[in-house]
């Protein structure tokens, strides 16, 4: 199937081929997007200067871009911050029972990682839209090790459940695993993170190539087009950190060629790993000459300001990509210099996209998340109505 090709018949294999709201009597207003041509493409600098290396990995050229549209504010059920879904209001689904109200819908929902704030988010938005409705039920699987996630998504297609929703570890293992999926006529409902293939139901898409670009030519900006710049990255093959660092390293090399790039040891997007790397590379010879440090994730750009502070080197501008409270904070205090927002407050469409592919109402396969611009001490406030995770 190409992308962009839609029907609306009643079976499992057809209902991933859904009809796009602008062939239907929904209105981009009640659906909450804006269909104007902008999709992957809409991600790359203004000049279109790179074609990236893992195009199948970006939201495609078609891909629907739903602007920020926040639900009310709400208490997450697992944490109990104040939370406010900034996508609440697109593609809209009414509360009450969905589908045929004398039965139960379950949906297994897959992440990744466990015990970090992002998918902690990620699962608060979920259940917030499943508590709206009250036949649909919610099986739970989380792990680190993405050959898990592969058994976890195959128990699910086992249990005959009524659609999978999954956050992917990484592109290798779970690609052939969500094509396992299809092929079995699964309903499948994937968000930001992604995999090699569009044989899914539907993808709620992140910007990551807005955002790199966006970081690098902020950085770039910041040191006067020249220096040593320091990456930190995510969790190696997954697609955040593939994306994040793809984009940035293509910027940096087509518009800033007085920039040298260098690169700390990867991370798991966890605090405690890059606080690691971040300290033995500056206690390293190669760290002794730093213009500015980029992060792929605002856990990573926590670790590597502790691993500044015990050295002395808080001069050195810190980037980063998330807008959860913690990095806010530091925004605020001026201890981090800027981020690029990202917020796992998402699962919540994915959800709705579910809900819509089971009564067969029309939606976009491919939808891509506004992406908001950088986050500054002269802007920090206009962002804390919808960050996430733990104040403290």
């Amino acid at each position: 199937m190409e992308r962009g090709t839609f029907t609306s018949s009643r079976t499992a294999r057809n209902r991933r081929m859904v009809v796009a709201c602008t062939l239907v009597a929904l209105t981009t207003a009640a659906c909450g997007l804006r269909n104007d041509g902008v999709g992957a493409g809409a991600g790359a600098a203004a000049d279109g200067s790179y074609a990236p290396e893992n195009a199948a990995l970006y939201a495609p050229a078609g891909a629907t871009l739903i602007e920020q549209n926040p639900g009310p504010p709400v208490t997450g059920p697992l944490t109990g911050q104040r939370l406010q879904l900034p996508y609440g209001k697109a593609l809209p689904v009414p509360d009450g029972p969905i589908g045929d109200s004398n039965r139960t819908y379950t949906f297994c929902f897959s992440q990744a990682l466990v015990n970090q704030p992002w998918p902690t988010a990620e699962k608060e938005s979920l259940m917030l839209e499943a508590a709206r409705h009250p036949n649909v039920e919610i099986r739970y699987f989380n792990t680190n090790d993405a050959s898990e996630q592969v058994q976890h998504l195959r128990t699910c297609a086992s249990q005959k459940v009524d659609g999978i929703l999954v956050w992917p570890q990484s592109v290798g293992p779970l690609t052939p695993a969500i094509k396992d999926l299809c092929d079995k006529d699964m309903l499948v409902i994937g968000m930001e993170r992604t995999v090699d293939t569009d044989c899914y139901t539907g993808w709620v898409f992140l910007d990551y190539k807005q955002a790199a670009t966006g970081m690098a030519e902020a950085i770039a900006e910041r040191i006067g087009g020249k220096g040593v710049v320091v990456e930190t990255q995510g969790t190696p093959g997954s697609s955040p950190q593939i994306l994040r660092h793809e984009g940035f390293v293509a910027t940096m090399k087509e518009k800033y060629p007085d920039v040298q790039l260098v690169e700390t040891s990867p991370t798991n997007f966890d605090k405690t790993s890059a606080y690691q790397a971040a300290l033995n590379f500056l206690q390293s010879a190669q760290g002794q000459q730093i213009d500015a440090w980029y992060t792929q994730y605002g856990d990573i750009a926590l670790g590597v300001l502790a691993a500044m502070q015990q050295t002395g080197r808080t001069d050195i501008p810190l980037f980063t990509i998330g807008d959860d409270k913690l990095t806010t904070a530091q925004i605020r205090q001026g201890a981090i210099t800027a981020a690029v927002p990202a917020t796992p407050l998402h699962a919540d469409v994915a959800l709705r996209m579910a809900i819509l592919s089971i009564e067969n109402k029309p939606f976009p396969k491919d939808v891509l998340l506004q992406q908001p611009a950088l986050i500054t001490e002269d802007n920090v406030a206009a962002y804390e109505q919808t960050n996430w995770g733990p104040a403290v």
